[in-house]
């Protein structure tokens, strides 16, 4: 069975899947499956008091399950009280911008020739009102429930 858990344990294998180096402070919130294994996973890093950089990675084989979700953004937006949410994307990475945009982040900046391959960097940022998970009446009732779970 699959289960929510925001273990530092996880942020070594989050890091490696982001290929994103997680700073001393950052958190993550995990779905694993019943083995432990991590099935979708966020690094939280960069909390200023009033911004947040999410780092989102979801295995491609497996779906999280839907509290997962409602905990993702519950963290820092209800739990941090954060203003916003920053995403960063390579260009080239349809299927995350494609999630991200799913969520409610908008672009905000773009940042040309950033990567090696000449790929730009997209910085998306969501606010709490643009959040399509904590604002949809769909999700009200596991919103309820997971609440402050993580």
């Amino acid at each position: 069975m699959m289960h929510i858990s925001s273990n530092k344990l996880y942020l070594p294998f989050l890091s490696k899947a982001l290929d994103y180096c997680a700073g001393p402070l950052a958190q993550c919130i995990v779905c694993a499956d019943e083995n432990n294994y991590p099935v979708a996973g966020v690094i939280y890093d960069g909390y200023n008091g009033v911004i947040i950089h999410a780092h989102i990675w979801i295995d491609a084989e497996r779906k999280p399950m839907k509290e997962w979700y409602s905990c993702i953004f519950d963290y820092p937006f209800n739990r941090l009280g954060v203003n916003k949410v920053i995403g960063q994307v390579n260009s080239n990475n349809t299927e995350a911008i494609k999630l991200d945009e799913h969520f409610g982040f908008e672009l905000e900046a773009t940042v040309k020739h950033y990567y090696d391959d000449g790929a730009s960097l997209l910085v998306y940022t969501m606010s709490r009102g643009q959040c399509r998970i904590l604002n949809s009446p769909a999700w009200q009732k596991l919103n309820e429930k997971i609440a402050g779970l993580v």
